[in-house]
């Protein structure tokens, strides 16, 4: 492999352009490349799980002072072929540790790779794991009503999770989180909107789970020049500069965006179907688990949302549409734009210090 690499830089190094490249340079960024395509992602900060069934893993990330008076938060991160540790990136971008400092009980519901034995979970299946997940935080602690935090695509589970179970919720916060999809245009929902047998293909490749990759693909393709080009053009100036800070910075995001699991396929199908292509959570009932209607108007509880204004993959609409549905007062419902992308909201520097620790102190008031 070294040689191999040497054989490349030294082709590079008597190329056009490109006639000043250094063999270390170009080694050192062949090892980054390297290391970002075969590390897992790793939680920042402190937990142990506490409960686990099928592809779910219940962690408490134990915060001690905790307040005695302040409710759990329970984080449901997305199931979209990444790493659940989004909520707990690094110890500088942690929407763990923002609640943590305000004195909460965090947990985070880890979606693990879908094993085949998996492959006929589904939409109801997913919110009944939510639920075991909901009432060991409720058995554990004694109280009775918890803060449930969705995060994208975790965002419309915690959403029908309410709806369905509102006696359990004391509020809900979506981030970045679809909803209407006919609220705003986007890539995803004309991707979305391919033949049912495209997706159903690539469930079959997996046997009857849907690869991470490929879902990882189809994000890329969505800016193809930022992540086939333009960002490894600048790990090569900050190689060149010697930058290891932005390197590093780098090196720990590919890490996890790069890494991906495998989802149930039945899951992965249902949320095509039902979530994107049939638009259903605007449609009272139209959606049916376990022969359960799902009707967002039974939200009643206060309700955080936030959006990005830069974000490509939920446009800020279709996020703040959920206000639309529920039947929580209007004086209850906050909304947050943020100044990020789509990830730049759920785990960006600057959101978590200015629009999470607004959510926060939302939540102090919330009894």
């Amino acid at each position: 492999m070294a040689q191999a690499y040497k054989e490349l830089c030294a082709w590079f190094g008597s190329t056009g352009p490109y006639n000043t490249i250094t063999m270390e340079n170009c080694l050192r960024f062949w090892d980054v490349l390297y290391q970002s395509a075969n590390s897992r992602p790793v939680w920042a900060t402190p937990n142990y799980v506490i409960y686990e069934h099928l592809n779910l893993r219940l962690r408490r990330f134990p915060n001690r002072p905790a307040l005695p008076e302040k409710r759990p938060v329970l984080i449901l991160p997305p199931q979209a072929g990444h790493h659940s540790n989004l909520a707990d990136y690094s110890p500088a971008q942690s929407l763990v540790r923002v609640f943590q400092s305000y004195g909460y009980d965090v947990y985070v519901a880890q979606w693990i790779s879908a094993a085949p034995e998996h492959k006929n979970l589904g939409i109801a299946d997913m919110i009944q794991l939510t639920d075991e997940a909901i009432d060991e935080i409720r058995n554990r602690t004694g109280i009775f009503k918890i803060h449930l935090v969705g995060q994208c695509q975790g965002g419309w589970q915690a959403a029908i999770y309410t709806s369905l179970f509102p006696e359990k919720i004391a509020s809900l916060i979506t981030a970045a989180a679809p909803i209407d999809m006919e609220a705003a245009p986007s890539s995803i929902v004309d991707y979305a909107h391919l033949p049912e047998d495209f997706f159903s293909y690539l469930v079959a490749l997996g046997n009857g789970l849907m690869d991470g990759k490929y879902i990882l693909n189809g994000f890329k393709s969505l800016q193809a020049q930022e992540h086939y080009v333009e960002k490894y053009r600048r790990l090569w100036q900050w190689i060149e500069a010697h930058n290891e800070e932005n390197i590093n910075r780098f090196l720990t995001f590919e890490k996890w965006y790069e890494y991906t699991q495998k989802l149930p396929g039945r899951f992965y199908l249902e949320i095509i179907r039902f979530i994107f292509k049939e638009n259903s959570l605007t449609q009272p009932g139209h959606l049916k688990l376990d022969g359960r209607p799902v009707d967002l108007r039974h939200i009643g509880c206060p309700v955080i949302i936030l959006a990005g204004k830069k974000d490509h993959i939920t446009p800020p609409a279709q996020a703040f549409a959920l206000k639309n549905y529920i039947s929580t007062p209007g004086e209850d419902v906050i909304e947050i734009l943020t100044e990020g992308g789509h990830i730049g909201t759920l785990m960006g520097t600057e959101a978590l210090r200015e629009d999470w620790t607004r959510v926060n102190e939302v939540l102090d008031l919330v009894v």
